[in-house]
């Protein structure tokens, strides 16, 4: 078995265990996320000396600032963010980023969803248009702030989608 395939089976191990743990508790715990960003820098750089180091320093940098934009905006929570700097530091920053379209899909998918279900799908197409209204035609952000009776998101499970699914569509590279 090549180091390649164990790297990703490991990744997929620590996300899988963020998805149990998301979905259970909506708490991705530091004992998880801090690990796994040692172990993908580790990895990184024992394949690839110091340019896999840097490479991995790379991904993680652009995981976090990626979903930390999230977090400030109350979107997310900060485990959310150190589980994707845990897997920029497994793929590298082209990667990351392709992951983060992916992500963003995901999750956007998954929060629709949610909303219909708990909200109704004639309400959340009202919101949906508001927000489009509100981001597009008068350009402004307040429709950006959460809500207080939006349920939450396990994000970890569209981390998992779109990290899976940049094994398979990379635009970047």
């Amino acid at each position: 078995m090549s180091i390649e395939i164990i790297q990703i089976a490991l990744l997929l191990t620590i996300l899988g265990m963020a998805i149990v743990m998301d979905i259970r508790w909506r708490r991705i715990p530091n004992w998880l996320t801090g690990p796994a960003i040692l172990l993908g820098i580790g990895m990184q750089t024992f394949m690839n000396h110091l340019d896999g180091f840097l490479f991995s320093l790379e991904g993680m940098a652009i995981g976090l600032g990626l979903l930390l934009i999230l977090y400030v905006l109350g979107w997310i929570g900060a485990g959310d963010v150190k589980l994707y700097a845990a897997v920029g530091s497994f793929l590298g920053p082209f990667q990351t980023i392709s992951a983060a379209f992916l992500i963003a899909f995901a999750g956007g998918l998954m929060a629709i969803l949610v909303l219909g279900f708990h909200q109704g799908w004639k309400r959340t197409g009202g919101w949906l248009w508001s927000l489009f209204q509100t981001l597009f035609l008068s350009r402004s952000m307040k429709a950006l702030a959460p809500a207080n009776n939006v349920p939450t998101l396990p994000y970890a499970v569209a981390i998992c989608v779109g990290t899976i699914g940049s094994y398979w569509w990379s635009p970047l590279g």
